[in-house]
């Protein structure tokens, strides 16, 4: 069983991947992983990475970051990305053969974007970024169809939000690249939409919005494009856009101001 114990060199990338994860914010929705099979020897790569998410949760208007970029990926299946957060996938520990390749399943801490003062309306108070801890599962039932899970909890305002993910990829080949096409749909609990969309009375009154309590039920569908494209054996670039589309309550909020949710993320990679 290989060991989980890892260098001095890879606990400093987790590190620095945690700091700069939590400096970006993560999308409204979509919080499925894409993953690769873990490499024979663990690597990693470094680079830069521009991307756009919404300002906030139902946000009409977007904001705009180029950051450092790393990802470390161990052959034991532990992963640090500024783009997937930290996590162990199990399934290279406690599965054999194929089983291993078709399966992912496991855990990552992930930024779950709030809702800044600036972004908040007189009198509705601020919701920061929570990391949050979601349990994933991936089960590649066809050579061309992924089915995907997330569960998550530590959102919403007193960190008891929760919301589970469901969705399914499939690539479409171009040239020698295949470009992975996601559609997805995320149920929430109440805390969480209370947190991302709720007017308590109190910001009610001060903000002259109306009260908004939602209860627990489906946030949003979507749609992403994902791509990677190698120009050797050291660089690459990868990408991914989303449409997320708000639905039913998280839509119907009085601070949603835009049902439509894109984001996108482009990365230069170098692998050392």
């Amino acid at each position: 069983m290989p060991s989980a114990r890892l260098p001095s060199l890879a606990t400093a990338l987790l590190g620095a991947c945690l700091l700069l994860t939590y400096a970006l914010p993560a999308r409204a929705a979509g919080s499925l992983l894409l993953l690769d099979a873990p490499p024979a020897m663990t690597t990693w790569s470094g680079g830069l990475s521009v991307r756009g998410w919404p300002r906030a949760p139902g946000s009409g208007r977007e904001r705009y970051s180029l950051l450092p970029a790393i990802d470390y990926e161990g052959a034991n299946g532990v992963f640090a990305a500024t783009d997937a957060g930290l996590g162990w996938n199990l399934a290279p520990v406690l599965l054999k053969g194929d089983a291993a390749k078709d399966w992912q399943f496991g855990m990552r801490l992930w930024p779950q974007s709030g809702r800044s003062r600036r972004e908040s309306p007189p009198g509705v108070e601020s919701l920061g970024t929570r990391i949050v801890t979601e349990a994933f599962a991936n089960m590649q039932v066809l050579p061309v169809l992924l089915l995907q899970s997330g569960l998550s909890w530590g959102g919403g305002r007193h960190h008891d939000g929760g919301q589970l993910e469901l969705g399914v990829t499939s690539g479409i080949p171009l040239g020698d690249d295949l470009i992975g096409i996601s559609l997805a749909a995320t149920y929430a609990n109440a805390a969480q939409l209370r947190g991302s969309f709720g007017l308590r009375p109190s910001e009610s009154h001060n903000s002259g919005l109306p009260t908004w309590q939602p209860s627990s039920g489906w946030q949003d569908w979507s749609i992403a494009l994902s791509a990677e494209h190698k120009f050797s054996e050291d660089w690459s670039v990868s990408g991914q856009w989303q449409h997320a589309r708000l639905i039913d309550q998280a839509a119907a909020s009085p601070l949603t101001h835009s049902r439509d949710q894109p984001s996108f993320i482009v990365s230069l990679w170098h692998r050392f």
